[in-house]
């Protein structure tokens, strides 16, 4: 395409400047033809009869001008074509772009020379665009195009507004893109720079000294909002809050806090993202509340909580009673679908004890009932009891890792404890990343985690596209209203970890002195879950029981053993906790444990290879002898069925289940099977029947 016809030229002579100029010079320069005709596309047929005199006619575009979003709205109404001519201009330095670039565009490849020259037209008649010599250095007096510099601020002022979510509110990250991408800063700085700037400042050193450097009264107001609210204080908890400060002063916290790169004081508008919040509102923003958090807060504080708590491996081993119970006996349930209150008691009885202060013995059996039902462990018969399904019977051998990760899978999505399930349970993954970022055995203060995973989750808002999911559920006749503030978003994170994670043993808890939740710390188990390198447990497993002739087993802690702890609460009766836990093997214990599928065998190893002494002889005898009273029968690799008790290989025998499998009886102690399957599959087949088979 040529540089243009000679109208071109004539305009390019005409209007050939050597400065950057305004709208209001612009508008100088405008015949009194083309003045009136910007202003009625600027007034956009609404503003009332046309001014006579001229210079009120500039008066009021420049005041429409001002307005950002106006200029954009008046911009688009003259088609895509005008827009993405003024586009790629808003796009240059200085808003000046060679007509040979504009032409070469990509954008406007589609254009013919004419549609491009009449394009150019109409934008300059609407004081839009103007046309000149261009005075940049690569392009000196060639023909350019400019946008006035106020116009292009305030347009793209309004477009930054437009694109700029909580995102600049939240982070340092947002703000310094919107302080350094204004366009009213002549120099732009390089995404190299801003990179740069960013680095520097979120650092956790630099981010604490600029807190401190803050004057002393907002200085203490900043530390209290990030200690006791994460950093984002609105001016309602202001108002109730003891403070040396005597009012609220958001304009000049502002600028102080903006000024020191700290925060901001703005109004939030949640309503639109699920959340209950409409007011003035101090921002500390995230990296610098996770600096002084991280350098000041905690670890560290608490020190030392003044009582600890830990579950462990309860709930697991707890499952496994659970489940027991099931086997054994006929549990019915209600018309709405629970378990008999008398049946509870019962089946409490059978739990291990001390569920510590968050939880009740009953509300963790209903959370067991709902973790087996829904995970198609135990299902609902038709005489209206419950039952172990074979999915649960194939869980239940599982290793103690392969269920906790199960357990942590459930209770990621569970959606009963209260709070907008679909922020928590984002909250929920975004916290169990966090994890990662704490040291296992140090105690932490129990609302760091909960407070960084919220503010992670409301600068990313926009980007989660949360507003278009409550849009989508409020057009689907769902709540239009949001029923947790930002204060309950952490508050109800925090339950999930005290009632959850506490419960499958991935924290413990601490305690001040009124028994309050003061702390938690990251166990060796949730470290492995969490995908935290832990040093402890690495080294070679050192016995730790002693197995005494009146088959008391007592453990004593070495390095992390949780999964033997599992393994005994399988097989025993645990009598005491603590730090030296105490069990007990009892003839129902090892019953209960041969029907869940856990084998002889196993039991007998697991002793011998973790005893400081000999098993004692009597307990070893013993423990073969309850097996074999219990009905436990032996099945080889050549499918021979055996057993010392001769009753109970009879009883076999007669089994009509069973007798379509024998190919001969050998002797009045063992059967031979037929050759037909596998001695695993076979092996399955006389469990489903009811019999206890272990495979030698």
């Amino acid at each position: 395409m040529k540089d243009g016809n000679q109208n071109g030229r004539a305009s390019v002579q005409s209007g050939a400047r050597q400065k950057w100029r305004g709208l209001e010079q612009v508008l100088d320069d405008l015949s009194s033809t083309d003045l009136k005709e910007t202003w009625r596309h600027w007034a956009g047929g609404s503003e009332g009869s046309l001014p006579r005199a001229s210079g009120d006619l500039r008066s009021q575009v420049l005041a429409w001008a001002k307005d950002g979003e106006r200029a954009d709205q008046r911009l688009a109404s003259l088609g895509k074509r005008s827009v993405a001519i003024v586009d790629l201009v808003l796009d240059a330095p200085r808003y000046e772009l060679s007509f040979v670039d504009l032409a070469g565009a990509k954008a406007l490849a589609h254009l013919s020379q004419y549609d491009l020259e009449a394009s150019l037209a109409t934008l300059t008649r609407r004081a839009l665009i103007e046309e000149s010599t261009s005075i940049s250095v690569p392009t000196a007096g060639a023909r350019a195009v400019s946008v006035p510099s106020d116009l292009a601020d305030a347009i793209l002022r309004y477009r930054r507004s437009q694109r700029a979510g909580v995102f600049d509110s939240f982070t340092l990250r947002g703000h310094l893109d919107r302080l350094y991408d204004d366009p009213s800063c002549a120099q732009r700085t390089s995404p190299k720079r801003l990179r740069e700037f960013y680095k520097m400042y979120s650092g956790e050193a630099a981010a604490v000294a600029r807190v401190e450097r803050l004057p002393e009264g907002l200085r203490e107001l900043v530390t209290k909002a990030i200690m006791e609210f994460g950093g984002l204080l609105p001016q309602a908890l202001f108002d109730r809050m003891d403070t040396e400060l005597p009012h609220w002063n958001g304009r000049r916290w502002a600028k102080i806090m903006e000024e020191s790169l700290v925060g901001t004081v703005s109004t939030l508008d949640l309503g639109r993202y699920g959340i209950q919040h409409n007011d003035e509102t101090l921002i500390v923003f995230n990296e610098v509340a996770l600096g002084w958090l991280k350098r000041v807060a905690v670890p560290g504080d608490p020190d030392r909580p003044a009582e600890e708590a830990g579950l462990g491996v309860d709930l697991v081993s707890n499952l496994t009673r659970f489940q027991a119970y099931l086997i054994e006996n006929d549990v019915r349930f209600t018309v709405k679908g629970q378990i008999f209150k008398t049946t509870e008691k019962r089946i409490l009885h059978d739990l291990i004890p001390n569920p510590g202060r968050e939880l009740e013995r009953s509300e963790i059996l209903s959370f067991m009932y709902a973790f087996s039902h829904t995970r198609g462990l135990v299902d609902r018969t038709g005489e209206r009891t419950i039952t172990v399904t074979p999915g649960g019977r194939e869980w239940e051998p599982r290793s103690l890792d392969e269920k906790l990760e199960d357990l942590l899978e459930f209770v990621l999505e569970e959606t009963s404890l209260g709070g907008e399930p679909y922020h928590q349970i984002a909250m929920r993954r975004i916290l169990l990343r966090l994890m990662r970022r704490v040291e296992p055995g140090v105690w932490y203060d129990l609302m760091y985690l909960p407070f960084l995973a919220r503010n992670q989750y409301l600068s990313h808002l926009d980007e989660l596209a949360v507003e278009d999911w409550f849009r989508a559920r409020t057009a689907a006749g769902g709540a239009s209203v949001g029923s947790e503030d930002m204060q309950r978003l952490s508050w109800n994170l925090v339950g999930w970890m005290r009632k959850r994670l506490y419960l499958l043993g991935l924290i413990d808890l601490g305690y001040d002195i009124k028994g309050h939740p003061v702390a938690m710390r990251v166990t060796v188990a949730g470290a492995r879950h969490f995908g935290i390198r832990c040093t402890e447990g690495e080294g070679p497993l050192l016995r730790s029981l002693v197995v005494t002739p009146d088959f008391e087993v007592v453990h004593f802690p070495e390095e992390d053993q949780s999964a033997l702890v599992h393994d005994l609460d399988r097989f025993c009766e645990r009598e005491k906790s603590g730090k030296v836990r105490h069990f007990r093997i009892t003839e129902r214990s090892l019953k209960r444990a041969l029907r869940e599928g856990f084998p002889l065998s196993r039991v007998q190893s697991v002793l011998e290879q973790n005893s400081r002494t000999p098993v004692p002889q009597n307990v070893l005898y013993s423990i073969r002898d309850w097996a074999v009273q219990a009905g436990l029968l032996f099945l080889s690799e050549d499918l021979v069925l055996s057993t010392t008790n001769g009753d109970l290989s009879k009883q076999v025998g007669a089994d009509p289940g069973v007798r379509p499998l024998i190919s001969r009886r050998k002797d009045e102690f063992s059967i031979q099977m037929k050759a037909e399957t596998s001695p695993k599959r076979l092996g399955a087949l006389l469990r489903e029947l009811g019999w206890l088979v272990e495979i030698e």
